[in-house]
């Protein structure tokens, strides 16, 4: 005599189904955020959306730098080598789009951080003779090496190095290993955040990839980074495609014998500023 085929429950079966589906979707969404970071870790270019505000009221020399060009808000945009990272800052017009040049630019390894200084003079110099054409007579062309040093930074903003220092930015490991999912208050919808481990000096980085676009080439990230030493908080929003990067020093350099000129130009900016500024308010 046959026993009775036991009957399987269709609600079983399709929670199962439902399960095993689930189970493959974020297998597949891991496999490809991890294929995405590898292709990451070998290089990359980006274009960001940037905010920085401070973490209490005492605002770093960089931020007031980047306040007195009206770029403490703007784009950046650069390329990504393992250990290394150029950037190129750019002010927004009034219609929010942005400067066709760049105000700034930065390249960070692991160890040094070199500032254009020549670049960011020139248009310090423009802002100013454009408010008062005089003012070229004042102050000089630029024709000094372009980049200083974080040590000739520090000495000319007479602060410590670390003030200025961001070479551990370019120590991030983008591995998968070590993240944390996380659900920052400032997340977006359609996003999936992870936080990286926090460097030596405390700084963090959470990133925040769009689920929609884990397939594409071009990914869109949201970017959120703070900074202990340098008392900032920072925000991007942008894209980033994996790009086969090599990335070098820059060549023109500011000899530390030049750096007494420097502060001599920063001390006429200074004076030029404050000259603009108080007619301005006779003028009101």
């Amino acid at each position: 005599m046959t026993s009775p085929k036991k009957r399987v429950d269709p609600l079983f079966v399709a929670l199962a189904v439902v399960l095993v589906a689930v189970a493959a979707a974020v297998g597949v969404v891991f496999f490809q955020l991890h294929s995405k970071i590898s292709a990451l870790q070998t290089g990359a270019s980006f274009t960001f959306r940037y905010e920085i505000a401070p973490n209490s009221p005492d605002k770093p020399p960089l931020l007031n730098i980047l306040e007195r060009v009206n770029a403490s808000s703007g784009s950046v945009s650069g390329q990504y080598a393992p250990g290394k990272l150029q950037l190129s800052f750019y002010q927004l017009n009034e219609d929010d789009s942005v400067k066709t040049s760049p105000f700034t630019r930065v390249y960070i390894d692991s160890e040094e951080t070199l500032f254009d200084i020549g670049q960011l003079y020139t248009v310090l110099r423009q802002a100013v003779t454009d408010k008062l054409s005089l003012a070229s007579v004042l102050l000089p062309e630029w024709s000094l090496g372009d980049y200083i040093s974080q040590t000739q930074a520090a000495a000319v903003l007479g602060v410590e190095t670390n003030k200025v220092e961001l070479q551990e930015l370019s120590g991030f490991a983008l591995s998968l290993k070590g993240l944390k999912k996380v659900s920052p208050s400032a997340a977006r919808d359609g996003y999936r955040y992870y936080q990286f481990p926090a460097a030596a000096d405390g700084t963090t980085l959470v990133l925040g990839f769009s689920t929609d676009a884990l397939f594409s080439k071009t990914t869109p990230i949201h970017v959120l980074l703070t900074i202990p030493d340098h008392n900032v908080h920072i925000q991007l929003t942008g894209t980033v495609t994996s790009a086969k990067t090599v990335l070098s020093p820059p060549a023109s350099r500011m000899s530390d014998e030049d750096i007494a000129t420097l502060a001599q130009i920063r001390q006429s900016v200074e004076s030029v500023w404050k000259m603009i500024q108080s007619a301005a308010q006779t003028t009101n």
